[in-house]
């Protein structure tokens, strides 16, 4: 899975070797540039390919984007010339998003063909997908035709940036159902695509079919996704971004360098977070009334079978001594 990054420490580092070589070869280093830069140089190929490239748009059903016959639609991109001369821009159909990354303000754009009829995730979770991933010259790096697991934020690896971002804009597939040819179909998942620079990418780290300072295309059709608790302290991974920006890296609670959605102990006081938190889970028949919810309680997950059962988990933030922070968050 070529969109999966190396730990922090690995990316900002200094130099970075290009190949293995023998002691008698030379050894090739990619030069370190500045990434405010970079990201100048990058928004530029950008905005020059969507403006002189376009997708095969003509094979989507945009009177139903919900329709069957879109499940198993294949973007293709190609470039605005010769017999192709009248097609519609990429620059016309995408959208703009901004993002700030370490320290740098970022520019990605948003391609949206069909939402998904599914259930969100957030840039946390684990997401099922298919997928193609592409350089500006349109060569592929990596195809993947069947269903992929991939966890977008984890304790070791996780993908990079402008996947993480671009993904949770889109929905999971309202079903799961077996094609003609035998490969399973997304009924009215989330279909789309990212365009991204190199700082949200791999940046300065060479990949296998990606150069350094790269952007990077990513086309995809959503299957699923699973909500994760990276260190099972029974509070989603998603519930950690304290700050609210999108990066769970950055909420240290106790300032213990590891950040909340990898530390069994966020506040430091001794006592693990699994038990200074309140879980219970409801069962819902077809029919049943909601549950009624503490104030302090949040849904975690709600899923619902084939039989009309609905499971709901949710997680209680329970503040003891009544100080207006969660037992989790205080050391007191």
């Amino acid at each position: 899975m070529k969109f999966v990054k190396f730990t922090f420490l690995t990316i900002i580092a200094t130099v970075i070797v290009l190949s293995c070589k023998s002691d008698d070869d030379p050894v090739s280093f990619a030069e370190l540039r500045d990434r405010g830069e970079q990201q100048i140089e990058d928004d530029a190929a950008l905005v020059e390919f969507l403006s002189t490239h376009f997708y095969n748009y003509e094979d989507f059903d945009f009177t139903n984007p919900e329709s069957t016959a879109n499940d198993t639609f294949t973007m293709t991109f190609g470039k605005i010339e010769g017999a192709n001369a009248d097609k519609t821009p990429l620059i016309d159909q995408v959208e703009v998003r901004t993002t700030t990354y370490f320290d740098v303000d970022y520019k990605y754009y948003v391609l949206k063909l069909r939402q998904g009829g599914g259930k969100t995730f957030t840039s946390f979770d684990e997401v099922n997908l298919t997928y193609r991933g592409q350089t500006l010259d349109l060569e592929t790096f990596d195809f993947r035709i069947t269903q992929q697991n991939i966890l977008l934020v984890g304790a070791a690896v996780s993908t990079v940036r402008g996947f993480q971002l671009g993904l949770p804009e889109f929905n999971a597939a309202e079903s799961i159902v077996e094609g003609g040819d035998g490969f399973l179909e997304a009924r009215n998942g989330g279909l789309g695509a990212i365009f991204f620079p190199s700082g949200l990418g791999y940046f300065s780290v060479p990949q296998d079919g990606i150069d350094a300072y790269s952007p990077l295309i990513f086309s995809f059709n959503i299957f699923d996704a699973t909500y994760i608790d990276v260190d099972s302290d029974g509070l989603l991974s998603s519930m950690e971004d304290r700050d609210g920006n999108n990066d769970v890296a950055n909420d240290d609670t106790d300032g213990d360098g590891i950040p909340d959605f990898r530390d069994s102990d966020d506040d430091g006081d001794g006592t693990l977070t699994v038990n200074e938190v309140g879980q219970d889970t409801y069962t819902l028949n077809p029919g049943d009334p909601e549950p009624t919810y503490a104030s302090n309680e949040i849904v975690r997950t709600r899923d619902t079978d084939a039989a009309g059962v609905t499971t709901i988990t949710t997680v209680t933030l329970t503040d003891t001594d009544g100080d207006g922070t969660p037992d989790y968050l205080d050391n007191n």
